[in-house]
Formats: C-alpha cells, structure tokens, sequence
C-alpha cells in the first residue's frame, strides 16, 4: 500500500486546453511511479469555448486517483474546493489592452484627485496652515503668513512618509516586506475566490 500527498490550489487558470489534468490543479508527491501515473489523470473536460470557472471538489479528485491507483492512500493537505477559471485564448486584442490602459489611467487620476482633496481637507478642518503660522512666531519671534521654512519640510515629509508606509517607490522596493496594498489585494483575492466557490455551489445544488 502506498501513500500519496496530493495539495491542490484553490484556483487555477486553464488557458485553451480543454482537458484538465491533475498535473495542472495540484502538486503530488509520494512513490515517483505512481505520482507520475496520477499527474496523468484526466480530472474532466471543458465543452465549451467560453470564459467560464468551473468548480471541482478533493473528493472528486480522490475518487478518481483511486480508480485508477485502488491500493493507494490519498493524503489531502491542500484545498477542499478547487476553481478552475478557463479561458480560450491568452492573448489579449488590442482594444482589450487600450481599455485597461484607460481603466488604469482613470482610476490613478481619481486616487491622486480623491487623496489630494483629502489632504487638504484635513489641513482645512485641522487648521494646519494657523498652526505653521503660530510655530513660526513662537520660534522665530516674527509673523510670516506664508512660512515656507516649515510648509516645504512637511510637504516633504507627507511624501516620505507615504513612500515609507506603502514600502515602494516606483519598481522598487525598500524592504522584503509586502506592502499595505499587496496584503489588501490578496484578502480580496481570497474574499473573492470564496465568494465565487459559494456560488458555484450554489448552482450546482439548484
């Protein structure tokens, strides 16, 4: 009797091959010859060409090794439910490239507007400007409505300080670490692979 370790992905993207394999959706590891017969198991075929997630459950993974490898103990440490996102094609068409441009365009001029009015509003209702006013009297013994000495230092500090929290600046990085967005990207990414196993779910019970 031999033991087998199969650790599949939660989601997998199939691009223009109809038949998926186990090879494609999970990492197997045990004795080489059977692994090896097992990667080679056609877990099911795609009918159409559409762009389409289809749902696949360990057991239905397991039942099928054991068909084949009945003599075999099957050890899941991976995921329960499996989405497999097919696509018929990888390439994009110019006009789905120029759309992305103009979405990515878009919603960069929005976050720069959106967190520029932000900042000053906060600046407005924190009375920032009165305060600089205030510290460069105290300091300097003087008014000066327009205390540049301290406006450009913290203006630059905002920036900085930003650069540091988010821990990248352009394509580079600061540290190893990954950044605050990176992290809220992939705690969508998971909310929204659940999302979409429940609906299948969902369907395939109705």
């Amino acid at each position: 009797m031999s033991i087998v370790y199969i650790k599949a992905s939660k989601k997998v993207d199939i691009i223009g091959n109809k038949e998926v394999f186990i090879k494609d959706i999970a990492e197997i590891e045990g004795d080489k010859d059977i692994t090896d017969g097992i990667k080679k198991i056609r877990v099911f075929k795609i009918k159409n060409d559409k762009k389409k997630n289809y749902l696949l459950s360990i057991i239905q993974i397991i039942t099928k090794i054991q068909e084949k490898f009945k003599d075999t103990v099957i050890h899941n440490v991976g995921e329960e439910d499996i989405i497999v996102s097919y696509s018929p094609t990888k390439n994009k068409s110019k006009y789905e490239k120029i759309i992305n441009v103009f979405k990515v365009f878009f919603v960069s001029m929005i976050m720069f507007t959106g967190g520029g009015i932000a900042i000053m509003t906060f600046h407005t209702d924190a009375a920032v400007p009165d305060v600089f006013v205030r510290l460069y009297s105290l300091f300097l013994g003087k008014e000066n409505l327009n205390p540049l000495i301290i406006e450009i230092p913290y203006s630059i500090g905002i920036a900085v300080g930003i650069i540091v929290f988010f821990n990248h600046f352009s394509t580079k990085r600061l540290t190893d670490d990954p950044t605050p967005i990176e992290v809220e990207m992939r705690l969508y990414e998971r909310d929204v692979e659940d999302c979409i196993i429940e609906n299948l779910v969902d369907e395939r019970n109705n």
